[in-house]
């Protein structure tokens, strides 16, 4: 369960602030589908910021599985965020000079936890996404597409609970970022917890859940015509 209880985030330049976030109170269930939708400069990014402990808000509380984030030191909300989130970008964010079996395997560098075997998880999470012939290549070797089959497959390797996506299909072109959703609606199915923040509807339309933001607050939210899905509160 992710609880925001009357979160904020203010960005301050000198004399100048910002807003970016206004008073957002919401819970995810373990589960959901979510797509948090909204044009730039809306907030959209800054709440996956703060959903990932990427970031700290300014004010409010903000519970991952009921402990409070606030509460935790720098190097235990690294260890919160490295245990139970997998991120994926628009950007790929891979090293070019790393094939893609070793760009899959950094996120063990932060990890004290380390698998048995982790070469061999890596792999597997490479075979997962469809490219087991494809683990030795360089990121300039591949397609846009499979380029963010390895960073999900990146963001799944320390088996996190919840999948953070922002705008995971904006360097693709369709029929690539058809199957990169299918494949994020393929891990939900099968009991992770995935937020996409998007600005296109139609990406929107896989996810189960749709929360609008605009000007730092929700807008609106709704579910989208499915039935027996985890729910999303805003409060």
């Amino acid at each position: 369960m992710l609880q925001l209880d009357e979160i904020s985030k203010v960005y301050s330049s000198g004399s100048n602030s910002v807003t970016a976030l206004n008073n957002i109170s919401l819970e995810i269930a373990d589960g959901g589908f979510v797509a948090i939708v909204g044009p730039s400069g809306s907030g959209k990014s800054t709440m996956l910021n703060i959903l990932g402990c990427l970031d700290r808000p300014t004010s409010g509380n903000y519970k991952v599985n009921g402990i409070s984030t606030g509460t935790l030191k720098d190097d235990e909300l690294a260890k919160l965020r490295n245990q139970q989130f997998g991120f994926v970008f628009q950007s790929f964010h891979l090293l070019p000079r790393f094939n893609a079996l070793e760009n899959v395997m950094l996120p063990f560098l932060y990890s004290n936890d380390l698998p048995e075997h982790p070469e061999q998880q890596a792999k597997t999470m490479l075979k997962r996404v469809g490219l087991e012939d494809r683990m030795h290549h360089l990121p300039g070797e591949l397609s846009g597409g499979q380029q963010q089959r390895v960073a999900i497959a990146r963001a799944l390797v320390n088996d996190p609970a919840v999948i953070l996506a922002d705008e995971p299909t904006g360097a693709l072109d369709s029929a690539s970022g058809q199957g990169v959703m299918a494949l994020l609606t393929q891990l939900n199915q099968e009991g992770k917890t995935v937020i996409v923040i998007t600005h296109d509807a139609q990406i929107a339309s896989y996810c189960n859940y749709t929360i609008t933001m605009a000007d730092g607050i929700i807008e609106s939210s709704a579910a989208n015509n499915k039935k027996n899905i985890p729910g999303v509160v805003v409060l």
